[in-house]
C-alpha cells in the first residue's frame, strides 16, 4: 500500500465530521479519535463510516469534562467494533520539530458526494505546546474549504511511513476572517488521557498487536561476513515463527502481566511501549525456549518461567555494570534463587560479566540483617544474591555469535546451528558472579 492509500484506510466519518481509527490492546473493540464538537453536535445515534461506506457500530464514547459549559478539550473517542486491518503507528507530539512535514486528512462535506471524499492537505508543524499542535497547511485554505474535517488524523510521513501525530479540531484564530491556513489539533496525549479515564483499554502501536510484527528484527548479528552466519538466522526466524503461530501471546498481553517489572528504570513508563524492548523480548523468549528445548511459549510456559529468568529493558545506553548493585536488588523481587537476569538496552559495546568480577562487597551492603548491627550480614540472603546470574543481551549476540561466527560455518544448517547457538549461550549465561 502506498502512504497515501494507509492514511484512507483509518480515516472515518463521524456525522458531520470525521474521525482516525486507532488500535486498542484487546480485541473486543477500536478507537476512532475524533473532535468533542462532531459528538455534542448529534448526542444520539452516533453514526460513523468508514473510507468504503461501512457503518461501524458505536459502543460507547468517552467525553472531556465540562466547565463553564465548555468542553475543557476539544476531543472525544468512540469505542467501535474491532477493526483487525488497523496498524496504525504513532509518534508522541515532542518527538516533532519544527517545519516537520505533516499531511492533514479527512472528509470535507463539500466532498462528500464526490467519488474521492477523502482529502489530503499537506503542511508543517509552525508549533507544539502543552500537547497542542499548530499546523500550518499549504494552500492557505479557509474554514468553508476543510469543513467537515474536524476531527481527522494529522500525520507525519518519515521514512515512506506515515505516523499519527494527533487530531485537527478547529481553525486558528479567534475572527473568521482570521481563519486561514493555520489548524489547531490536539496530540494523542488528550486522547491517551480520556481513555484513561474510563478505564478503557490502551491505545497501542501496531507491532503490540502480535510478535509477528517483530520477527524481522530480532537476532541480527553484526558479523564480519554474514554468510558465516546466514543459516543459523534462518533456523532462528523459522524457530520464531513456529512459536509466534504456537500460543506466544501478544506484547500487549505481556505488557498487562508484568507492566513495570519489565523495566530498569520505573520512572520511564513511556519505554513500555518502545518498539526496542518488544524486538529485545521477543529474542529472549526464542532464547529460553532454546534453553529449554520447549516448543511453545504460550501462558503457561510464561508463568511457570518467570521465576526462573526474566528480562528488564532500559532505554539508557551507558555501561549497564555500573548498575549491579540496583539489578541484584530488582533479581531478589523477581527471581528464586540461581534464577538468570538479562537486560537488554542500547549499549553496544556491552559485555558479559568479567571472569573475575566480583560483587562480594556489594552483596554484604544490601544483604545486611535489619536491626543486628552495622557489620552483620545474612548468610542465606548473600547466599541467594550470589546465585543470580545476569548477563546483557547484546554481550550475548557477541560473545555467542559475533566472536565465533566462523565456528557456525562447521556445523550442518538447521538444528545442529541452533543447538551450537543454544550451548554457547547457556555457558555463557551459568557464569555465576
Amino acid at each position: 500500500m502506498t502512504v497515501s492509500e494507509i492514511i484512507h484506510s483509518y480515516c472515518v466519518m463521524v456525522n458531520g465530521g470525521s474521525g482516525v481509527l486507532v488500535n486498542a490492546m484487546t480485541q473486543e473493540y477500536s478507537y476512532v479519535l475524533t473532535a468533542a464538537h462532531v459528538i455534542d453536535e448529534v448526542v444520539d445515534g452516533i453514526i460513523v463510516i468508514d473510507y468504503q461506506g461501512r457503518n461501524l457500530d458505536v459502543f460507547d464514547v468517552f467525553l472531556p469534562a465540562k466547565k463553564d459549559g465548555a468542553r475543557i478539550y476539544d476531543c472525544a473517542v468512540l469505542k467501535v467494533a474491532h477493526q483487525p486491518h488497523v496498524a496504525q503507528q504513532s509518534l508522541p507530539a515532542a518527538h516533532l520539530q519544527l517545519q516537520d512535514n505533516i499531511t492533514f486528512v479527512g472528509f470535507p462535506a463539500t466532498e462528500r458526494g464526490s467519488s474521492d471524499p477523502i482529502k489530503h492537505w499537506d503542511g508543517h508543524m509552525t508549533s507544539a505546546v502543552d500537547e497542542l499542535i499548530l499546523l500550518t497547511v499549504a494552500g492557505i485554505p479557509g474554514t468553508e474549504t476543510i469543513r467537515g474535517m474536524s476531527g481527522g488524523g494529522i500525520y507525519h510521513v518519515d521514512g515512506g511511513f506515515p505516523y499519527l501525530v494527533g487530531v485537527e479540531f478547529r481553525m486558528d484564530g479567534t475572527g473568521h476572517d482570521q481563519q486561514f491556513g493555520r489548524a489547531r489539533c490536539h496530540s494523542l496525549l488528550r486522547f491517551e488521557e480520556l481513555i484513561v479515564a474510563n478505564n478503557g483499554a490502551a491505545m497501542v502501536p501496531a507491532f503490540m498487536e502480535c510478535f509477528s510484527r517483530l520477527k524481522s528484527k530480532v537476532f541480527e548479528f553484526d558479523v564480519i561476513t554474514p554468510g558465516n552466519v546466514e543459516s543459523l538466522k534462518t533456523a532462528l526466524d523459522g524457530f520464531t515463527e513456529h512459536l509466534i503461530s504456537n500460543g506466544m501471546p501478544p506484547p500487549h498481553e505481556v505488557m498487562t502481566l508484568y507492566g513495570m517489572s519489565l523495566l530498569v528504570d520505573s520512572k520511564r513508563p513511556n519505554e513500555l511501549k518502545a518498539r526496542e524492548l518488544w524486538v529485545a523480548f521477543l529474542e529472549f523468549l526464542v532464547i529460553c525456549a532454546l534453553l529449554d528445548n520447549s516448543g511453545s511459549v504460550d501462558s503457561e510456559y510464561l508463568k511457570a518461567t518467570e521465576r526462573k529468568r526474566r528480562m528488564l529493558y532500559t532505554s539508557d545506553g551507558s555501561n549497564w555494570i555500573r548498575r549491579i548493585e540496583e539489578l541484584l536488588k530488582v533479581a531478589r523481587k523477581l527471581l528464586d534463587r540461581d534464577g538468570v537476569l538479562i537486560v537488554a538496552s542500547p549499549q553496544a559495546t556491552a559485555i558479559c560479566l568479567p571472569k573475575d568480577f566480583s560483587v562480594d562487597s556489594i552483596v554484604s551492603n544490601i544483604a545486611v540483617v535489619p536491626n543486628e548491627g552495622p557489620f552483620a550480614v545474612d548468610a542465606v540472603e548473600a547466599s541467594i544474591y550470589k546465585s543470580f546470574k545476569l548477563t546483557h543481551l547484546e554481550a550475548l549476540r557477541s560473545r555467542c555469535v559475533v566472536l565465533e561466527e566462523r565456528e557456525y560455518r562447521s556445523v550442518p544448517d538447521g538444528v545442529a546451528q541452533l543447538r551450537l547457538f543454544r550451548d554457547k549461550i547457556d555457558e555463557a549465561i551459568n557464569q555465576r558472579i
